[in-house]
């Protein structure tokens, strides 16, 4: 992450010198490049160059926004003004990217009236919802905004569907616009392992104990895929060390993504509808997106960042008992799957990804693989195995992941047409 100016002090240097303004990053010190360099280093080197420094900065508008303490997008949140009225360039910047409600008076009286700005908001990681706050409700025809910073556009009415459909799309395309960028902005600074694929609003279905007496069901959350992990925040994070304050932590390949069904049993109203489910002894969590094309771009990023932590990985090995002798199962992205025999240690049995045919647990300790090898004399019998191991539901899981990314790195464009996700009733 880029290290930002979020704050300037009045009376000192950065203050007086009068070319400095929050939202400016550094990119240079004494002439030096600080690409790479963590924020440490960059703190050495300002305090090693005496009383006088000369940085080079380059403006993020989009970041402006950002730096100030955010309320979470908490329903009615009210904030300062964003914006230093010292600096002409945030102010610009505010009213040229963000969502402005604007009053029009035309000519009266021979005298001309032009747009009056009365709102804006910065458009970067915001959250466009038709749903009342909390709740299953969708309003008619309307719409609200909430920024990064938790201010509301109010709510935004419109005169039919064709008009409510166009304003959202035309606002979740700037959306996601200002999101690719901060994405790739973020990525130069995080090593290749670390880097992001994906940032959104998604809102979270609470659990009873979590419901206020209000009965807000409903908690936005703000949703990550960096590396091969999958992160849960409750507002987005601003630099490199909000990164690691994630409420929820897990493995890409540690977790199943099953979609709701719209003939299934759903909680509520809600449509598009899933559930990341975990093999921790924790509620599973029960998820909607406000659209259908904000769950696929959620889906097709997942596949990417399964596939790609997969075939970094190339291999996982868990403990078990086959038949009573201890031994390990074996999912490998090139060999397939195997079980390697610890007392002999040699491998009694191999099969490709594409010979299985079938996958069953019990979620506790037996778990049951059906092959189908057309390279056996009998191509038409299935052979079964069953497994016994500790973490049955990670054994499950992760099995699931190397799949996935055996069929994205064999053909990619079948997940476009199918689906691979799984379903939440299965």
């Amino acid at each position: 992450m880029p290290i930002v100016i979020s704050k300037i002090f009045k009376g000192l240097p950065a203050d007086e010198c009068g070319e400095l303004f929050i939202g400016d990053a550094i990119v240079e010190v004494n002439g030096v490049s600080i690409e790479g360099q963590s924020h440490d280093d960059v703190v050495n080197m300002l305090k090693s160059s005496g009383d006088q420094v000369t940085l080079g900065v380059r403006h993020f508008t989009h970041m402006t926004p950002f730096l100030k303490p955010a309320q979470s997008l908490q329903p009615d949140g009210t904030l300062d003004q964003l914006f230093d009225g010292r600096s002409s360039r945030t102010k610009k910047t505010a009213s040229e990217s963000g969502l402005s409600d604007s009053k029009w008076q035309q000519h009266i009286d021979g005298r001309e009236k032009k747009w009056k700005t009365l709102t804006s908001l910065p458009l970067a990681m915001a959250y466009v919802t038709r749903y009342l706050w909390g709740t299953d409700n969708i309003r008619t025809n309307s719409f609200e905004v909430r920024a990064v910073d938790g201010r509301s556009s109010g709510i935004v009415h419109c005169e039919d569907t064709a008009a409510l459909e166009q304003w959202i799309a035309h606002i979740s395309k700037h959306i996601l616009s200002l999101n690719h960028k901060s994405i790739k902005m973020s990525n130069k600074y995080l090593h290749q392992s670390e880097q992001i694929s994906y940032i959104g609003w998604v809102n979270e279905y609470l659990n009873d104990d979590d419901q206020e007496e209000l009965k807000i069901r409903w908690q936005p959350r703000f949703l990550i895929l960096k590396g091969s992990d999958v992160c849960f925040f409750d507002v987005p994070p601003l630099n490199s060390e909000d990164l690691n304050k994630c409420i929820y932590l897990y493995k890409c390949y540690d977790v199943a993504v099953k979609q709701v069904q719209s003939s299934s049993p759903r909680r509520d109203k809600r449509d598009n509808c899933f559930l990341i489910e975990t093999p921790l002894p924790i509620p599973n969590h029960y998820l909607s997106f406000e659209s259908a094309s904000a769950f696929e771009l959620f889906e097709q990023a997942y596949y990417r960042t399964v596939y790609n932590t997969v075939s970094q990985m190339q291999s996982r090995t868990f403990a078990c008992n086959f038949e009573g002798r201890p031994s390990g199962i074996v999912f490998d992205i090139k060999q397939g799957i195997s079980l390697y025999d610890i007392p002999t240690k040699s491998y009694i049995w191999q099969y490709r990804f594409g010979d299985l045919q079938a996958v069953a647990d019990d979620g506790k300790l037996c778990v049951q693989l059906s092959f189908n090898d057309d390279r056996s004399l009998n191509t038409e019998k299935i052979e079964v195995k069953d497994i016994e191991c500790e973490d049955v539901v990670t054994v499950v899981f992760n099995l699931h992941s190397f799949v996935l990314a055996k069929i994205v790195s064999t053909d990619p464009e079948y997940l476009k047409a199918h689906r691979y996700v799984g379903n939440a009733e299965d």
